[in-house]
């Protein structure tokens, strides 16, 4: 029984005064005056495997200091052992691939004995040199080893050996992963220990080993009472039973949980002998389930100063409450440490806020379900948008083609329109729909009641909608301004809406965590233009309407680029000059070249304001924004390239890759036939609906902007045709109804 509170220290300090020091004494004693760090690894663990198997030493550790959710995704879509070790000693995202966790010049033969389970100094790490190629390629800027060169010459210790077998096949398959945490840029870690002397030979155990408690604990103890050393443990259990279920393809749950109740008694051991007034305890998941067939958030706790009983976590980089990054561990280190975090770290320390919950496990458990079930739709549901706007546009032109070919003169107000105008409503709520669909749980509905959530939601505004305005193109007002008004609303209340939605975003794939997504912004960029191009149609282009769209314009590009809201940098170049262009186009301007120049300055203007405004917050508070600006500032510009580098890859990418790819064509042909057909019709709308037709002008200016300016790529002009196709149908139907009067 662990003794807590005054009388565990007075009978403590008695002991102390009277008999030999412990190892914890001991390293206590070596280590004073200075703040050291320990980081200790679960690979592959979720809060779901903790709500499961209640691990004593971890539940106590929660409530000893703050948890929250750790999004382990660095560059690829799942986390190697390397990728997530390199990236806690970087401090920056890195994709190490399948770099052997091993040191140069280790070989597959017998291990040392027990007795030499001890810190072995000085040693370097295989692929060093492809390490660094992967770092450079990704574009983030980060440098292995940045930790250990940061704290250098303080040691930074690597202990854990998840070698998966003694001896193991070939050096390849070593799994010494904690070496590349606290080595330092030359590759070299100060003291390990990571040799076959921490195993033992376990028969039924997976590849036939398991770590050895009283050689773990002695490593421990040794790194420990090193003066002022900061440590990362990998027990190793975890590791291999994570390996073995996914070379085998089975979950191999009795064995995952032998390991996790191994690794809980190394951090009971570990608890015992730190001194958490001064102290600190990264517990966290560097990887997802290797099993699992999709990507897991994992478990993050801190204990020790700055973190109270029973908090949440939180950094800078997600600015979500109970969420946090690998990248953000060695910035949370160095700063707890006294360290200057170095430029090349673009991770956040962690931060402790008000638990939202008295149950962080089951809060935990429920987000990475949500986050799951999320990203495990959202690629279906966006096929099947696509797909039933393709058949309803080549339904709309081939039936709408052979009523033109049938003469002008029939009947334009039949079921056929009204039907081709409720669809067109519903392709527009659609995205609203989702939005509101997140205040619900998805994976407790599953797919089925998912699927028929969303039709419900959607059907509903379209019936609300029809049944409260009268006109057509009223009806489309309504529910783009519904989709403008619920996005802002969302926006100004932390963007819960989102957050795990199907053209939000996700802490599984971690591109952004806070503010306003790619979609959103083009979601949001089309809704608001319909708005204004239908309130300057409706009201006949006065003025009082031109100066209100010109108010909206503005109020959404303060809302889409704020720090405190949607800090969206992209979205902010993208929106200025293309809101700023249709609005000359409605207010019946010619387009030169000054309105244009203005535009372009304007965006300039509105991205300084905004980089000043997030400046003078608090660091933990800034944006990606003020980040960025640093970086340039203390890096050169080669940051800066790297960045626009990088974003036009990941633009490349999605083109390659995503379904929208194949929706653009056809929707762009449909929008020219609706707006051509018959023969004159685009003429004729400039004289019965100019306003509209500026709209729709607007927003293909502002779908090529976004499209060049984003790293989404394709998908950007995709949702704004979302928008503008739907218009332009019910703008066809509207002018053929005029016409026919």
């Amino acid at each position: 029984m662990r003794l807590k509170g005054p009388v565990a220290a007075i009978l403590g300090g008695i002991l102390l005064s009277c008999f030999v020091p412990t190892r914890a004494h001991a390293g206590e004693t070596a280590s004073a005056g200075c703040r050291r760090v320990i980081v200790f690894t679960l690979p592959g663990v979720t809060w779901a495997d903790v709500e499961r198997w209640d691990p004593p030493a971890l539940i106590e550790a929660v409530g000893l200091g703050a948890a929250g959710s750790m999004s382990v995704r660095t560059i690829s879509s799942r986390t190697s052992y390397a990728s997530g070790f390199a990236s806690i000693g970087a401090g920056s995202r890195l994709d190490a691939g399948f770099v052997p966790g091993a040191t140069t010049g280790l070989g597959g033969g017998p291990g040392p004995s027990m007795k030499d389970a001890v810190l072995s100094p000085n040693g370097r790490v295989a692929g060093l040199e492809e390490l660094r190629a992967r770092a450079k390629l990704a574009g983030y800027g980060g440098r292995p080893g940045a930790w250990g060169e940061a704290i250098a010459p303080q040691p930074l210790v690597a202990v854990g050996n998840g070698d998966p077998g003694r001896p193991f096949p070939t050096p390849a398959r070593a799994g010494r992963w904690t070496l590349y945490a606290a080595m330092d840029e030359r590759g070299i870690v100060a003291r390990s220990a990571v040799s076959p002397g921490l195993l033992e030979d376990a028969p039924g155990a997976p590849f036939g080993v398991r770590s050895d408690p009283s050689s773990m604990g002695a490593a421990v103890d040794d790194a420990l009472r090193l003066p002022c050393a900061s440590v990362v443990i990998d027990q190793g259990d975890l590791t291999r039973a994570d390996r073995l279920a996914w070379t085998t393809g089975r979950t191999l749950a009795a064995d995952r949980a032998r390991a996790l109740e191994a690794a809980d008694r190394l951090l009971g051991h570990l608890l015992d002998r730190l001194d958490l007034d001064r102290d600190l305890l990264l517990i966290l998941s560097p990887t997802s389930p290797a099993w699992a067939g999709e990507a897991h958030l994992g478990v993050a706790v801190a204990v020790g100063p700055g973190f109270p009983h029973g908090s949440t976590l939180e950094s800078a980089s997600t600015r979500r409450r109970g969420l946090v990054t690998l990248p953000d561990v060695a910035p949370t280190a160095l700063s707890h440490s006294g360290y200057e975090q170095p430029p090349v770290m673009n991770g956040t320390p962690w931060t402790a806020v008000d638990a939202g919950s008295p149950d962080l496990v089951g809060e935990a458990v429920e987000l990475d379900a949500e986050s799951v079930f999320i990203e495990s739709v959202k690629a279906e549901i966006s096929s099947a948008y696509v797909v039933f706007q393709v058949f309803l546009y080549l339904g709309a032109v081939g039936l709408l083609g052979w009523r033109e070919r049938g003469g002008e003169g029939e009947n334009h107000n039949g079921l056929v329109e009204t039907a081709l105008e409720l669809a067109a409503l519903a392709v527009v709520g659609f995205f609203v729909a989702t939005y509101l669909a997140g205040l619900f749980a998805g994976h407790v509905l599953g797919r089925p009641g998912y699927w028929l959530l969303l039709a419900l939601i959607d059907g509903a505004l379209v019936a609300v909608t029809v049944g409260s305005i009268r006109a057509p193109l009223d009806r489309l007002l309504g529910m783009a301004a519904l989709t403008t008004v619920v996005t802002a609303v969302d926006l100004f209340v932390g963007a819960p809406l989102q957050f795990n939605t199907v053209f939000g975003y996700t802490p599984i794939i971690a591109g952004r965590f806070a503010g306003l997504g790619n979609t959103g912004f083009a979601a949001l960029g089309a809704a608001t233009l319909l708005t204004g191009a239908l309130i300057v149609h409706r009201f006949n282009g006065s003025a009082p309407a031109l100066w209100a769209v010109a108010a909206l314009f503005v109020s959404v590009v303060v809302l889409d680029g704020a720090p405190q809201l949607g800090s969206d940098v992209g979205g902010v170049i993208a929106l200025v000059p293309g809101l700023g262009i249709a609005w000359v186009l409605l207010a019946g301007r010619r387009l030169g070249v000054r309105p244009i120049a203005l535009c372009a300055v304007g965006a300039v203007i509105f991205l300084i304001a905004f980089l000043a405004l997030d400046l003078v917050r608090p660091p933990q508070s800034q944006t990606h924004l003020a980040r960025l600006f640093l970086d340039v500032r203390d890096r050169g510009v080669t940051v800066l390239l790297d960045t626009v580098h990088r974003k036009a890859e990941a633009n490349l990418r999605v083109f390659r890759t995503t379904i929208y790819t194949y929706f653009v064509p056809p929707a762009l042909v449909a929008l020219a036939w609706l707006l051509g057909r018959p023969r004159g019709r685009w003429h004729r709308l400039a004289i019965a609906a100019p306003r509209l037709r500026a709209g729709l002008l607007g927003g293909l200016g502002l779908s090529l902007l976004g499209f060049a300016l984003n790293d989404s790529g394709i998908v950007i002009p995709a949702v704004i045709l979302s928008f503008l196709v739907p218009m332009a149908l019910m703008v066809h139907l509207h002018v053929a109804r005029q016409e026919a009067v």
